[in-house]
């Protein structure tokens, strides 16, 4: 009996020690876990909503809240109810003690969906001046934050009619396509700056030592801008076109997404059945989209079985909807737009609160 207590005693002391580094061990573990999981989740619910939107379906985004664990970790032994029993033989009888250790874990988590005002905040109003100066002083292309930001500039259309369910007519595009080539050379340059005006707290585009190159020249007739002027303020009243400013019209994040949806590529029998719109242009043919530059920066694809090759990839109407691994410029389109979302929920809604991971990860004594 005495050995029995002393293996009793150890097996306690040795749980206790275990039990001494759940926390930093649980953390360690249980971290990148959810981490990981969190990441994917959101990646197919945008690439979902994108389908969802291809198809003129309802969107949905939920939102987490919070996410709770409830760790366990303790021994389980003593006597009675079998915990303890008597081996006999022919020579000798022994009490055997049996011992087990308990390790489980609950996680409790919490979702609401995007609706009402919500929805209203995060998805339907424009995307704010400072968020195209936030992403292009972020490392973004400025080609990349206009073509995707912005729907119209001082009248120069940038397929302001896809910023809804697919058009049945080709959108108006080339000329905005043109004009953000061009300041994309000329911030390669570096003869080109955004930036905020300390004065008056406004957006600011600024030309450095290019009044009489070839590139400012087209860029002022596409622009219908002022000769001479190198300083031009963003103002939203895109209504009130001037020589002086740029008047800029921004989309919605919900806009952005329908811009981008019309990329999605679907099955040839969704065609033919008339499950989704089918653009054409003014000869009546369809319309390429990958012509347009949403077309060049997004490009999802669909296929029967899950490819090896995806990066990311949702099942819907019987297909796997995947952006490849290896195509860098929708990797970095989806990046770019999963970046807004965020910004714009808290562009939106000071008051929201960031997804809160609960691990209990109190030390035994």
């Amino acid at each position: 009996m005495k050995k029995i207590i002393n293996i009793m005693m150890m097996a306690i002391v040795l749980a206790c020690t275990g039990c001494s580094s759940i926390g930093p061990k649980g953390m360690r573990s249980v971290h990148p876990q959810y981490n990981d999981a969190l990441t994917s989740v959101l990646d197919r619910q945008l690439l979902n909503n994108l389908v969802r939107l291809k198809y003129r379906e309802n969107p949905l985004f939920l939102e987490i809240n919070s996410i709770t664990e409830s760790r366990t970790r303790g021994l389980d032994g003593g006597l009675g109810n079998g915990k303890w029993f008597l081996h006999q033989s022919a020579s000798q009888s022994t009490l055997v003690p049996t011992f087990k250790f308990l390790d489980s874990q609950t996680p409790t988590i919490s979702y609401h969906p995007l609706r009402g005002k919500e929805f209203i905040q995060h998805l339907m109003t424009p995307i704010p001046f400072s968020a195209v100066l936030l992403m292009s002083q972020s490392g973004w292309k400025l080609e990349r934050v206009f073509d995707l930001c912005i729907e119209k500039i001082n009248g120069v259309d940038n397929a302001s009619n896809a910023s809804g369910p697919t058009p049945r007519i080709k959108p108006d595009y080339e000329k905005f396509y043109r004009m953000t080539s061009l300041l994309q050379k000329l911030e390669y340059e570096h003869k080109l700056a955004l930036g905020l005006d300390s004065a008056n707290k406004s957006l600011v585009l600024r030309f450095i030592n290019v009044s009489n190159s070839p590139d400012m020249k087209e860029l002022r007739k596409i622009l219908d801008l002022e000769e001479g002027r190198d300083e031009f303020y963003f103002q939203d009243n895109f209504l009130s076109v001037s020589k002086q400013s740029l008047s800029v019209r921004m989309r919605s994040l919900m806009g952005l997404l329908f811009y981008l949806s019309h990329t999605v590529e679907v099955p040839q029998e969704d065609i033919d059945s008339g499950k989704v719109m089918t653009t054409v242009d003014g000869d009546g043919k369809v319309f390429d989209w990958t012509k347009n530059a949403s077309g060049k920066m997004l490009n999802i694809k669909c296929s029967k079985v899950l490819p090896k090759n995806a990066f990311i990839a949702t099942y819907h109407r019987g297909h796997w909807f995947y952006i490849a691994d290896e195509d860098l410029h929708s990797k970095s389109t989806f990046m770019f737009v999963s970046y807004l979302f965020n910004l714009q929920a808290g562009e939106a809604s000071a008051r929201s609160v960031a997804p809160l991971l609960t691990i209990p990860t109190t030390s035994a004594k």
